[in-house]
């Protein structure tokens, strides 16, 4: 008897999540097609939606990438772990490898833009030069 009342927990269980996964992925389609992206994107995007990624570059243009990746507050931590110090203006991050002399004008080397458009599953940047997020 015991072993039949598991049995059916376990199978209930496995349904809803299997539904709840589901649900999510219809979800993060419908918002990945919003940004004109689809069905190549899902899998990554579901991965940085589940905390198993910081992120995927999707192109790569000649002085700037474009990436999905998670909420902005993890990249300041994730960059400061390779030795970057940030400083925020507005929506940009712009970033520095610390203790690195820089002249002129330019005192950082990159710097990561997030859209204004507010997704719950995943956000868009854009990183200037041609760095990709998969190097961090």
């Amino acid at each position: 008897m015991k072993s039949k009342k598991k049995k059916r927990i376990l199978i209930t269980v496995m349904i809803l999540l299997s539904v709840y996964f589901i649900f999510v992925e219809i979800f993060i389609y419908m918002n990945l097609k919003s940004y004109g992206y689809g069905l190549k994107e899902l899998p990554k995007t579901t991965l940085v939606y589940f905390h198993l990624s910081n992120g995927f570059t999707v192109r790569t243009e000649e002085n700037y990438t474009v990436f999905i990746g998670r909420h902005s507050y993890i990249y300041d931590d994730v960059l400061h772990e390779k030795g970057y110090a940030s400083e925020q203006m507005g929506m940009d991050s712009f970033y520095r490898k610390e203790g690195k002399e820089y002249s002129g004008d330019n005192v950082y080397e990159f710097c990561i833009s997030d859209t204004n458009d507010w997704c719950h599953w995943f956000r868009v940047y854009h990183m200037s030069g041609k760095r990709k997020i998969e190097d961090f």
